[in-house]
């Protein structure tokens, strides 16, 4: 054998690149995302017709949106629990399927009488049972994420999930205002058409996806190597929740307090803001419109940011509880501030900043929140999610009715006063949060 043979024999195998399908997952899970949020604020964008169409008031709409809230509350456990369980694949498509139909049997109330109590009770059965099938949704995508992005990526991971759903957000008003008064001239066509919609998603998702890295032939070893770098060795949830470990939790009261106060007060921009805007600061049906759709818009950089800062952070500093905390403490304290400024805003343009800037920095949070709930649940990262957001929701739930009830008697400024004292216990909530110490212990860390 040559010397050049010899040399070529010695040499070391190139290392295989690890595959990107992790990137197409989150690439899934953000269209999911998007959709959850044009379907659900797709229905808050026609308020202004369907309160008009059933005879509603603002009291009932205040009421339909806390049924909305309480459902997804309840269920957010038994969501997060079954995704962590049985895992996303199937518990995704069913739930997606679900929400998707009760879009389109909401628009069978056209049908009934108008005013009183039996349209008014159909219509908050339909609305708790869509809150029942989306309370799964993002804890069982945040078990997506614990699966299938390394540590190291949660923060952006998650952030641009929420980015889209800001994406979302802002698009439903505009499509869906466009669709009921310039193509269909009703509002429950374009309700139909959001349901065909999550069909299509649904048999997209099922037939594609997989729960795991391992289970997809389409990733190599590298990556999975690279997604399970720096955790725990075990990872699927084998044996029972370890409740006793939830409760006694620091980092579980703090995220869920940190989430309900968030949601007591934040709900009213994707709940109660087109009521709001069209009758108690009499905008045009288009000016409406569009201020719905600016906050969203504004927060799908914020989404992306905190959790990209949250993360940046941590390789900086080398602490991931700080890098947490220094993201997620400092946006809802500023979020605070933003929440008073509607009480000074007269002009329709300065009412567009405040709550702009309110979405903004409430959305800063949402990716190092998010992020904490894989750091500290792990393998039940589905379960803590949803019970942070069953928290935000049951606290969002009570915000929402007394806005409700506080808009109807048109006292405005105490109740952005009570939203902003809410954003500063959020604000003091994440002094608590300590992401190094998880539910359960790590075994072994990269």
């Amino acid at each position: 054998m040559g010397q050049q043979e010899a040399d070529l024999v010695l040499l070391p195998p190139k290392p295989i690149a690890p595959t990107r399908v992790r990137y197409v997952v989150l690439a899934v899970a953000c269209s999911l995302a998007i959709l959850t949020y044009i379907q659900r604020q797709g229905f808050l964008a026609g308020t202004k017709y369907i309160k008009q169409d059933l005879g509603l008031d603002s009291k009932q709409m205040g009421l339909l949106a806390s049924i909305w809230l309480v459902a997804y509350g309840i269920f957010q456990v038994p969501g997060g629990l079954l995704g962590d369980r049985l895992g996303a694949r199937h518990v995704l498509t069913i739930i997606v399927l679900g929400w998707s139909l009760l879009v389109g049997a909401f628009a069978l109330t056209a049908a009934l009488p108008s005013g009183g109590w039996l349209v008014f009770g159909i219509a908050l059965a339909l609305r708790f049972f869509f809150g029942m099938f989306q309370a799964g949704g993002f804890p069982v995508l945040a078990r997506v994420i614990a699966d299938w992005m390394p540590s190291r990526q949660r923060g952006f991971a998650q952030g641009t999930v929420w980015m889209f759903t800001r994406l979302g957000g802002a698009l439903a008003p505009l499509l869906v205002v466009w669709l009921i008064k310039d193509v269909f001239d009703n509002w429950t066509t374009p309700l139909w058409l959001l349901t065909g919609l999550g069909l299509l998603w649904c048999v997209f998702f099922w037939s594609w996806f997989r729960n795991r890295p391992e289970e997809m032939p389409q990733v190599n070893a590298a990556e999975r190597d690279f997604i399970a770098s720096g955790r725990p060795v075990i990872q699927a949830a084998k044996g029972p929740v370890p409740w006793s470990r939830f409760l006694k939790s620091p980092n579980v009261w703090a995220l869920c307090l940190m989430y309900g106060f968030t949601g007591f007060a934040g709900n009213f921009v994707t709940q109660l803001l087109p009521d709001y805007l069209s009758d108690h600061r009499h905008l045009s049906d288009r000016d409406a419109a569009l201020l719905f759709a600016l906050p969203p818009a504004c927060s799908i950089v914020s989404c992306l940011l905190g959790g990209v800062l949250s993360d940046w952070l941590i390789r900086r500093t080398g602490s991931r509880k700080w890098g947490r905390r220094l993201v997620g403490g400092p946006t809802l304290f500023l979020t605070g501030l933003a929440c008073l400024l509607p009480i000074w805003a007269q002009e329709v343009w300065l009412l567009a900043f405040a709550f702009c800037a309110w979405f903004f920095f409430n959305d800063g949070m949402i990716g190092p929140g998010w992020a904490s709930c894989a750091d500290v649940g792990e393998r039940y990262a589905g379960t803590l999610s949803g019970a942070m957001n069953m928290t935000g929701a049951f606290l969002g739930a009570a915000g929402m009715a007394l806005a409700g009830w506080l808009l109807h008697h048109g006292a405005y400024t105490l109740m952005f006063i009570l939203f902003a004292c809410s954003y500063g216990l959020a604000s003091l909530c994440w002094l608590v949060v300590d992401v190094t110490k998880p539910l359960v212990p790590r075994t072994q860390e990269s």
